[in-house]
């Protein structure tokens, strides 16, 4: 895990209005200082969830809350991250849990539980049909501009979801055999609010989890649990395109903990396999095994380690390819970080990293700091 500092990017994103640095700049280069964004849950688990890179003067709010009222517990995430003069905003929302079934007795009983009563759609359908209607009701002239499926973010949903649920039925066994899907799109609107005309660009994952049990008529019946997990970047028409590259930076430099995943999937399968009715009780023996470590090297948790070192190797070319990334080694510290691509060098303080699309770039010149060239890994 990067330790957390500052990163600065010189050269970053081309026209992204400039901040102040500790290194001199040329005419026509342009820098943007990144800060380390890290989200630690500290109403559940207590330790960090995920990190990612956020320009300095934009501010972050938000994070993961817990839902104790449910069973079992529900942790989510919802966080935004706005510049500095508050026109642009990207948006992470709390995927809902959304439910069907034909049988009425079951959608009255999830109903019950919050879950919302709706037949399953794909990702692209979920963004046109509703998502405007229920996020931005006081948006005008709606417009539907762009649309995009996103069939490799679905499979590599899809095959982390699966490993989730292999981990959570080694504690509390399924007793009905069920079926994982996943689809991925996202819609970018036009829209007039507040008298302005706005840009949003919205990406969806939708998790399904289908599953067969019998009726209370003695019949099979297939029923569909699905979660719809969104984030969006929205700013004025006339100044998204300067905005959004730092949105692609904010999405490409995302990185969840493992760790905490698979904790809390151990967690929920531990109250559902127990049923305690005292939630809390069964959540702060959870928390100490966690400060213990007592469990850390039980067979779920090594199981995991050989897996996660298994998707590592699969999806280090994906991920790198979808989020713009490529691997630089780090002299200074001994280990490698990964940087935006399309530029030439990369250099390294030991604190900070400078990136440039020029081959000849040395910020040694003119410096008072000693920099170190960064080799890109192969």
């Amino acid at each position: 895990m990067r330790r957390s500092h500052s990163i600065l990017l010189l050269g970053l994103l081309l026209g992204a209005a400039c901040t102040a640095s500790p290194e001199p700049k040329t005419a026509g280069q342009h820098q943007l200082l990144l800060r380390q964004q890290v989200v630690v849950d500290q109403q559940g688990l207590g330790f960090e969830a995920f990190r990612m890179l956020v320009p300095k003067d934009w501010g972050f709010a938000g994070g993961i809350s817990w839902n104790f009222g449910k069973f079992p517990p529900e942790a989510r995430t919802a966080y935004t991250v706005t510049s500095s003069d508050g026109r642009g905003v990207i948006e992470s929302f709390p995927a809902p849990n959304m439910y069907w079934s034909p049988d009425p007795m079951m959608q009255q009983s999830f109903a019950q539980t919050g879950s919302t009563i709706m037949q399953p759609m794909q990702a692209e359908d979920f963004l046109k049909n509703f998502y405007m209607s229920q996020v931005r009701p006081d948006a005008a002239n709606v417009k539907i501009v762009d649309t995009q499926a996103l069939p490799d973010l679905a499979r590599h949903a899809l095959e982390i979801n699966r490993f989730m649920m292999n981990i959570f039925g080694q504690i509390s066994p399924f007793q009905f055999p069920f079926e994982l899907r996943a689809d991925s799109a996202r819609v970018r609107f036009e829209y007039v609010q507040g008298g302005r005309k706005m840009i949003e660009d919205v990406t969806a994952t939708v998790d399904y989890f289908i599953s067969t049990t019998m009726s209370l008529y003695g019949g099979p019946i297939q029923s569909v649990s699905w979660n719809p997990a969104i984030i969006s970047f929205r700013a004025p028409a006339e100044e998204f395109d300067q905005k959004a590259a730092a949105y692609k930076i904010v999405i490409a430099t995302r990185q969840e903990n493992p760790r905490y995943t698979v904790e809390l999937t151990r967690l929920m399968a531990t109250i559902t396999r127990e049923q305690l009715r005292q939630q809390q009780a069964i959540f702060n023996r959870m928390q100490q095994i966690h400060r213990t470590q007592e469990e850390i090297s039980d067979m779920i948790y090594e199981g995991y380690q050989k897996r996660s070192a298994a998707y590592d190797r699969i999806f280090d070319n994906y991920t790198q390819a979808l989020r713009g990334l490529e691997t630089y080694s780090d002299p200074v510290n001994n280990y490698n970080v990964e940087l935006p691509t399309g530029y030439n060098s990369a250099w390294t303080n030991g604190i900070d990293y400078v990136i440039s699309d020029s081959a000849s770039f040395d910020p040694n010149v003119g410096s008072t700091q000693n920099w170190h060239k960064m080799e890109r890994q192969r």
